[in-house]
């Protein structure tokens, strides 16, 4: 089984059709979080991940969107965008755990511990803290830099953003979870 993963798209569906364009075929797609920004919803990228039958989170954008910490933008939405467009977001869980091929799998936005919004970037002294986890897989965002790092028997996944990347390079980025080998690629792609 491969699992395409993305995050980190904030409503910017030209990027996340190219990043699914250039995708090899996969069995599951799951978004990371922060499909949408927080003062930008945009039904054109939540349909593009329903139409791709993604499995989204929330992250922190969804969570201040749907939250109540904006709550005279949250109505302009309601106001301007179906109700079902909304609640694929808003419905989202902030965490999904997985099983498949004998691995077990968690995806979260940002850190799978207190603090729950911490940006756990390459080298962070975090991620030793992943081996104690349950999981074979750990997915997240958040940061825009991606990452595959082994922390014991618990390979750290973050597939980067496909449409504002925050390493330095001028590329977008995406990954390609193969359970079956179990390996992981990460994929770069063009953004405008």
């Amino acid at each position: 089984m491969k699992i395409g993963i993305v995050s980190d798209i904030h409503a910017m569906p030209k990027a996340l059709r190219r990043a699914l364009d250039d995708m090899p075929s996969v069995d599951r797609l799951f978004c990371a979080g922060d499909a949408v920004s927080e003062y930008q919803f945009c039904a054109e990228t939540v349909e593009i991940l329903q139409q791709a039958g993604a499995q989204c989170i929330q992250g922190n954008h969804e969570w201040v969107l749907f939250g109540g910490s904006n709550p005279n933008y949250l109505r302009k939405c309601e106001a301007e965008f179906a109700p079902d467009l909304l609640e694929v977001l808003a419905a989202a869980p902030t965490s999904i755990e997985f099983e498949a091929e004998g691995a077990k799998g968690l995806m979260i936005h940002a850190s799978p511990w207190s603090p729950f919004s911490d940006y756990i970037m390459p080298r962070s002294p975090q991620l030793a803290q992943f081996a104690e986890l349950p999981y074979d897989y750990v997915i997240l965002g958040h940061t825009h830099v991606p990452m595959v790092h082994q922390a014991g028997n618990v390979t750290v996944i973050n597939p980067g953003s496909c449409s504002q990347p925050r390493n330095g390079e001028d590329q977008g980025s995406y990954a390609v979870l193969d359970l079956a080998q179990r390996s992981v690629e990460i994929f770069h792609i063009p953004i405008d």
